[in-house]
């Protein structure tokens, strides 16, 4: 029964396979359309990127024309816009308008023309030239190939307009970029115009910011300048730059040198169409000397750019500061000015669309590119995900994304995010098609990603491993059990594209698939690692100072020896050399840099990751910091007792509790939502926890100490407590901590070692607390927060709730 179940299934299969291919329309031996005539960039380079981009991924070379063929052996593809109705209209369609693409700018339509006996014809149309491109990208990205054949499903039709006039992307060429520092020309183009095929309009450059230069660059920001520029010009995007005005105003004399660099790049470049101003982020200057400052960049830009315009955000802005610019804007209604720009920092968004007059815009600045110390995390990372990966490791975020832009975009009139590097590219192409389409599926765009920069028959799979890449970042790492699927799915997916045919976008992701899975299988052994060096710990001692002696000697070194094993006998080598393997690839391919001291990566965080594949994940180092404490202790006696403190650490004896309320899996007690869209609505209520950054050199810190809730949601409720006996709670946190049990101020009793930043801390529990079995853990508000920096506010990091010691009593 089951061979039949077998053969029935291989048949559906073949039948079903052969049906979609019988109902493809053979596209290999196409001829491309066009109007004749000098045509304006867009509709230009439409036809090029459909030729070309065809080319690279079959073989096929489709040929150009400008006259409809008189006989054709094979489908013609028609590229028009409505504005210009080209010569060879009315002998293409002789009969029928053909597909009209709506009465809106960027609009395109795609359809198949009845052939009346002649051959098959595909138009594509595009409202205005922009149109006809992306109309163009829609069709590439629909596409069936493989080498040496292309097709597109018989019915296939399409219908588009921009949701949002604005969608684009931060492209700077800087030092801080983790992969495009150390681009060539061709690659910077071709990434443009994959973000053209995805339907972006616009990219923004960062011309003068980081005086660096790494040794991966090829050329100067002078000469990567002026070439975006031409690129803007050459496919008709709008073309932005960011110029935070670091100059500390006033300062006649330092502006007018920064005017004049401003003016050297404005007079150079080929097209220019608007200029955005942080206001903070860096900058920082008051609103009163910024705002004549951007009228004087204006003045300059304009002189060779007369349509460009100045933006600014309120990032950092006080209050004062943001009266000021919204007075002015009411009271001068410069016409220079485009509008604000919503960033990390602003004031929130709905305030400001309404406080904006007309007819000024409002611009998001959204960070799609980082996941832990950011605008958007990632919720509940687990720390061991936070240490290595950083803050810039392949993020492909479907769900969250589109969660996040759904929430707010109808308050703007589009967007480019900041990006810093190709890791977020998914995130890019997922956020200009929700610019089309704000309720489009994610699955929908994730296929369409796959399809086009993997191979087109992994549009299913490939979008299950983009999704499956998301959920690895869900939950606790040592209890998913969607990640070993995950690696699973990238293996099969590997073994079906040949090495000679894997795009660097599958290698990234590829990538993260193994590193994901290597650090969990890490995390495992090096946990076992740590409960075997504290077993060997606990062995008995013998009554005489001699054989005491010798057996703590003997115990700390076998502890030491067994966690050293994470790097004397490391778990799955083999995973480790491929890591290694794929990061020279990548650097090769895109000069991805991935480590600091091999590709001169420009900060540990920015990618970084492999610098991070040997990093602790158990308290090795913290261990290994009290062993050298223990040794140096003369009394044996003190040597016991502290390696009993050691190996109880986290032991809250009988009818006891120990929790580490910012890590996501040893949180039982901390209210939690995984997915970003939910996170950000109850940030208030149900906040996340914060990962710190503890560097990349030895840090001898606990685990424990490097995520933290700076906020407590509601409370912690402790239950099944032993009614007879009295409790204290313990915990770690910076500064003194205003604990509140039971609504009633915690006394405390003791504060012990101080390790970095986090203070041990010993409170009272109220006998009469106790009395129900269970107590509530609230902490009071301190108002000398308010304006402090978040990294000195008080937070608590693991908390236990246990009988009182007997030292206490």
């Amino acid at each position: 029964m089951r061979r039949m179940f077998s053969t029935m299934s291989f048949i559906f299969c073949l039948v079903a396979t052969c049906s979609a291919h019988a109902e493809s329309l053979d596209l290999t031996k196409a001829t491309v359309l066009v109007r004749a005539g000098d045509l304006p960039p867009a509709e230009k380079i439409a036809s090029t990127i459909l030729v070309e981009e065809v080319e690279r991924r079959t073989g096929v070379r489709w040929k150009v024309v400008t006259e409809c063929p008189e006989a054709s052996i094979g489908p013609i593809i028609a590229i028009s816009t409505v504005a210009h109705i080209p010569a060879w209209h009315a002998h293409f369609i002789p009969t029928a308008s053909g597909p009209m693409p709506e009465k809106k700018a960027e609009a395109f339509a795609i359809g198949r023309l009845p052939t009346f006996g002649g051959p098959e014809k595909l138009l594509v149309r595009g409202h205005d030239p922009r149109g006809a491109m992306f109309g163009v990208g829609k069709l590439l990205r629909s596409l069936t190939w493989g080498k040496g054949q292309v097709s597109i499903e018989s019915d296939f039709e399409s219908s588009e307009a921009p949701d949002r006039p604005l969608r684009g992307h931060q492209i700077g060429y800087r030092d801080t970029a983790n992969s495009w520092d150390a681009w060539t020309y061709d690659q910077f183009e071709q990434y443009f115009r994959d973000m053209v095929i995805f339907g972006a309009n616009a990219v923004e450059n960062i011309p003068f910011h980081d005086a660096r230069l790494p040794r991966v660059m090829k050329y100067t920001r002078q000469e990567m300048n002026t070439k975006f520029g031409e690129l803007c010009e050459k496919y008709d995007l709008d073309h932005w730059i960011w110029v935070p005005v670091e100059v500390r105003l006033p300062n006649d004399e330092k502006e007018a040198a920064f005017l004049k660099t401003q003016e050297a790049f404005y007079r150079s470049v080929k097209r220019l169409d608007a200029i955005f101003v942080p206001g903070g982020d860096p900058g920082n200057n008051k609103a009163i000397v910024l705002i004549p400052h951007l009228e004087k960049m204006a003045a300059l830009a304009r002189k060779y750019h007369p349509q460009t315009k100045v933006w600014l955000s309120l990032q950092h802005f006080k209050t004062d500061d943001v009266d000021l610019t919204f007075n002015y804007l009411i009271e001068k209604k410069p016409d220079w000015f485009g509008g604000l720009v919503m960033g990390p920092g602003s004031p929130p968004m709905e305030p400001t669309r309404q406080r904006l007059p007309k007819p000024y815009q409002l611009r998001w600045y959204p960070d799609i590119t980082h996941v832990v110390r950011c605008q958007y995390p990632v919720a509940w990372l687990d720390p061991a995900l936070g240490e290595t990966l950083g803050r810039e490791p392949v993020s492909p975020r479907p769900v969250d994304m589109t969660q996040i832009y759904q929430m707010d975009y109808t308050l703007t009139d589009g967007f480019l995010t900041y990006s810093d590097g190709v890791h977020d590219d998914f995130n890019k192409n997922l956020w200009t098609q929700l610019g089309w389409d704000p309720n489009r599926s994610p699955r929908d765009i994730a296929r369409e990603y796959a399809r086009f920069f993997f191979r087109s028959d992994l549009a299913e799979l490939g979008a299950d491993g983009l999704f499956g890449l998301e959920n690895d970042m869900r939950g606790s790492l040592a209890d998913n059990g969607t990640l070993g699927a995950t690696f699973l799915l990238w293996q099969e997916l590997e073994r079906r594209v040949p090495k000679e045919a894997i795009s660097w976008r599958f290698r990234m992701h590829l990538f993260r698939a193994y590193y994901d899975f290597y650090t969990r299988e890490r995390l495992a052994y090096e946990t076992q690692l740590e409960r075997q060096a504290l077993d060997h710990l606990r062995s008995p001692v013998g009554r005489d100072a001699k054989t005491v002696a010798l057996q703590i000697k003997y115990s700390i070194e076998a502890a030491r020896a067994i966690l050293n094993r994470a790097t004397t006998h490391p778990i799955q080598p083999e995973l480790h050399a491929k890591l290694i393997a794929f990061g020279d690839e990548l650097f090769r391919d895109i000069g991805l840099q991935t480590s600091v001291p091999k590709y001169d990566a420009s900060g540990y965080e920015r990618g970084a990751v492999l610098d991070f594949l040997d990093y602790p994940l158990n308290n090795q180092w913290w261990l290994e910091d009290q062993f050298d404490k223990i040794e140096k202790t003369s009394d044996h006696a003190e040597q016991r007792r502290q390696l009993d403190v050691v190996v109880n650490w986290e032991n809250p004896g009988d009818h006891g509790y120990y929790d580490v309320i910012g890590h996501v899996g040893r949180s039982p007690r901390i209210v939690k939502l995984l997915m970003a869209g939910d996170a950000m609505r109850h940030e208030t209520d149900i906040p996340m926890p914060t990962q710190r950054w503890v560097g990349e050199k030895k840090n001898v810190l606990r685990q424990a100490w490097h995520s933290y809730l700076d906020v407590i949601p509601s409370g912690i409720t402790y239950s099944d407590l032993d009614q007879s006996a009295p409790y204290v709670v313990k915990l770690f946190a910076q500064r003194e901590s205003p604990l509140v049990i039971d609504g009633v101020k915690a006394k405390l009793l003791k504060k012990g070692a101080q390790y970095d930043q986090v203070t041990e801390q010993i409170f009272e529990v109220p006998a009469e607390a106790v009395q129900d079995g269970a107590i509530k853990l609230t902490w009071e508000t301190l108002p000398d927060e308010v304006n402090m920096n978040w990294r000195n506010r008080h937070y608590v990091t693991d908390i236990w709730v246990m009988k009182k010691p007997a030292s206490f009593k």
